[in-house]
């Protein structure tokens, strides 16, 4: 076993049963769980073929699997190592592509991504008919994936309470027909799948349950409904699920998350053994005190405090920019001042929106930098092009990916054409492949049509034969040759048809490097396809400064690290103040704290007076509370604001400082309210009888009042 500390090592050797480890950032939670696998494994006697982990990024997957083979040197074969390590989609996809025939569905399923889903989608919402309700698809998808997520449907026993409600429960409907007539399933569904075959089926649960006997879960704060069933069908009776995670770092509710999975699991498991994983070994002492200054402020929490014993590091600096503009200015030059790797630093942001001013200050210096979550690879169209065909040679009942490919390259079936073999598939209720098959006797169609769907089908025909077991990538290479798609690119894009034919190679070198590392067949390097994330292809030792949003950002960590926009309304990101709830702002603060600990080094803060939203400049931006939050004590400020200036906080967006007593208020203060009730005062700004106070109320609503117009009763005043 390599070195622990004491509460890491406690964790490990826990009794078998249920167990919580909350992991603070950078506490090395990957090491207990690849040290609890294998301290099962040398010490327990635990077959390494019983053990499974479950993870949420292809990446960090990857680095648990090689880690694990690497620390069971000799107890496992490095390309079969018998435990799962994967994320909770791919162990669906495992499960259900050996058991879903069980739930009467087709093995030979395809998986399609989110781009393919959003297709699906507007075809649908423009074919629904003129009597229901206008929706965008957007919030079609939303709304579906909504449930989904929390193993619910729609609730058919009663009227819809809102127009668009019955529009979404049609499509529903016509989304589901769809891709199950296609033996298509979306990312949801390789969880909610997996949930009914358990929920459903005695035999194939407790086949599961023997197969993997110890589970162990990371990042367990990021668990949605689904997930959280899957581990406790799998945890069975024996309840030997070893969770991981870190209730401060919960910020992804906006695709189902639930925090409540973590801070209730000592009531789902009251056996449980809680442990917790304090020290940090990434940050510096300033940063992590500034950190913790943050996230302390939230209620929802299981309580810990990170610490290091690593020397004192530089303060956490502070920029106020007088205009975005200046603020992407100032993070360059401050990079080229200070000397830093591009390699070594990152610049963090609420939004994507963000990263064109900094782009601009980027290109003008020269500096070379990667935008994370930008279009990515396998988004692109030539690969998308590609994939539909590879896809159309697993499963040519996927009519979306036929839709997608059957005039391109050019053949003659012109969008009428194709419409109107889809309205044929659907009156007779089969694939649009097959509709295709009989295009050769109907003399309705032109000559070209005709002739170009036979030999489309032909090909399609003559290609699955290859596809079935052989390597991919010389299927893809005589896939590109046959439909002439270097040429169909060369022809189409005269100005950047190198770029996008260094696309198409690049794509069929991933997949000669598929065939090197795994040599899986095409339906696996699909599915492998269809659940790569923005981060998997992300490498840190490109020699550029990495920009990317907080979200991304989680897992990862630098040296350096930049956040942007520390304001009110970007950071944190809420609702209409009249409307946002305790539980957005909570998150959002969660999300400053995940931003702040990916700094190893040294931490600079930035924010500005004014900024251009949608097109208008927006002046007299309010600086972020996460800022005030943090202290001046403890910021080091590079262009603090001379006193007269400090003095007018609402001119230079600046939150007067946390022991400022006005009127009585200060932080933290529980007041009332004639009309809101009571409720605790979150910061106050301004001066005389300007003096405004941002209060959130004990309902969840929160305000910001002018307390000359509208008073407030002090029922407890915090201490100084």
């Amino acid at each position: 076993m390599i070195a622990l500390n004491k509460a890491q090592q406690a964790a490990v050797e826990a009794a078998e049963g249920p167990t919580l480890v909350l992991a603070g950032a950078g506490s090395g939670k990957t090491r207990v769980i690849i040290e609890r696998m294998a301290w099962l494994v040398e010490e327990r006697g635990v077959d390494p073929a019983r053990l499974l982990a479950l993870t949420f990024t292809n990446k960090a997957a990857a680095e648990m699997r090689s880690r694990l083979v690497a620390r069971l040197s000799g107890r496992m074969d490095p390309s079969r190592p018998g435990s799962f390590l994967g994320t909770f989609h791919s162990f669906g996809l495992h499960v259900l592509r050996r058991d879903i025939d069980r739930l009467g569905r087709n093995k030979n399923f395809t998986v399609c991504d989110d781009q393919d889903q959003n297709s699906l989608i507007k075809r649908l919402v423009k074919e629904l008919p003129q009597s229901f309700e206008p929706v965008t698809p957007r919030a079609a998808l939303s709304w579906i994936s909504r449930l989904k997520q929390n193993v619910e449907v729609p609730d058919w026993g009663h009227d819809a309470k809102y127009p668009a409600e019955e529009s979404y429960r049609e499509l529903w409907k016509r989304y589901h027909a769809a891709l199950e007539a296609s033996s298509t399933l979306d990312f949801d569904d390789l969880l909610v799948l997996l949930v009914r075959l358990f929920d459903t089926d005695d035999d194939a649960r407790t086949k599961w349950q023997r197969r993997y006997t110890h589970i162990h879960v990371d990042e367990y704060q990021d668990t949605n409904r689904a997930q959280y069933l899957i581990t406790r069908y799998l945890g069975g009776e024996q309840g030997n699920i070893f969770a991981v995670g870190d209730e401060d770092q919960s910020i992804y509710s906006w695709r189902g998350a639930d925090i409540n999975n973590i801070l209730d699991f000592g009531n789902d498991f009251p056996q449980a053994a809680v442990f917790r994983l304090e020290q940090n070994y990434r940050s510096t002492r300033p940063i992590l005190d500034a950190a913790n200054r943050v996230v302390s402020n939230n209620i929802n929490r299981l309580g810990k405090s990170l610490w290091t014993d690593r020397a004192e590091g530089a303060q956490v600096r502070y920029y106020l920019a007088e205009h975005g503009d200046e603020e992407g200015r100032f993070i360059v030059e401050d990079m080229v001042k200070r000397g830093l790797a591009p390699r070594d630093t990152a610049v963090l942001y609420r939004t994507n929106a963000q990263a064109r001013l900094l782009e601009e200050s980027l290109l003008r210096r020269g500096i070379n930098y990667i935008v994370v979550g930008g279009i990515r690879f396998y988004s692109r169209k030539e690969i998308k092009d590609i994939v539909a065909y590879l896809r159309l040679l697993v499963n040519p009942r996927d009519d979306e990916s036929l839709r997608r490919i059957i005039n391109v390259p050019t053949r003659g079936i012109g969008g009428i054409t194709r419409d109107r073999f889809t309205e044929y598939a659907a009156a007779r209720g089969c694939p649009l492949i097959e509709v295709l098959r009989e295009t050769e006797s109907d003399e309705t169609l032109a000559a070209r049509a005709r002739q170009s769907a036979t030999e489309l089908v032909a090909l399609i025909d003559d290609l699955s034969i290859e596809a079935i077991k052989g390597p991919v990538a010389p299927l893809v290479e005589n896939l590109l040759e046959r439909i002439g798609y270097r040429e169909y690119v060369r022809q189409s894009d005269e100005k950047d048809f190198r770029s996008r034919i260094e696309v198409v190679d690049e794509f069929v070198v991933a997949c000669r490097q598929h065939d090197k590392d795994t040599g899986t067949p095409l339906l696996d390097f699909l599915a492998d396809l269809s659940l790569s994330s923005d981060v998997d292809g992300y490498d840190p030792e490109t020699p550029a400064v990495t920009l990317m949003t907080c979200y991304s950002a989680k897992g990862l960590e630098f040296q350096h690290v930049y956040i942007a926009g520390l304001e009110e309304g970007l950071f944190p990101m809420l609702r209409d103040e009249e409307e946002d709830s305790a539980a957005d702002l909570e998150e959002e603060r969660r999300l400053c704290y995940v931003a702040m600990t990916r700094a190893r080094e040294t931490l600079t803060l930035s924010a500005a007076q004014a900024r251009m939203i949608y097109g208008r400049t927006d002046a007299g931006r309010e600086v972020s509370r996460f800022v005030r939050e943090i202290g001046d004590t403890r910021l080091d400020w590079i262009n603090k604001p001379a006193p007269r200036a400090a003095a007018r906080p609402a001119e230079t967006g600046r939150p007067v400082a946390a022991e400022t007593d006005t009127s009585g208020l200060r932080m933290g203060s529980r007041v009332r309210h004639a009309s809101f009730g009571p409720g605790t005062v979150m910061f106050l700004q301004g001066t005389g009888e300007k003096v405004r106070a941002r209060v959130r109320f004990d309902t969840g609503r929160v305000a910001t009042l002018m307390i000359a117009l509208a008073p407030l009763e002090i029922l407890e005043t915090r201490k100084k």
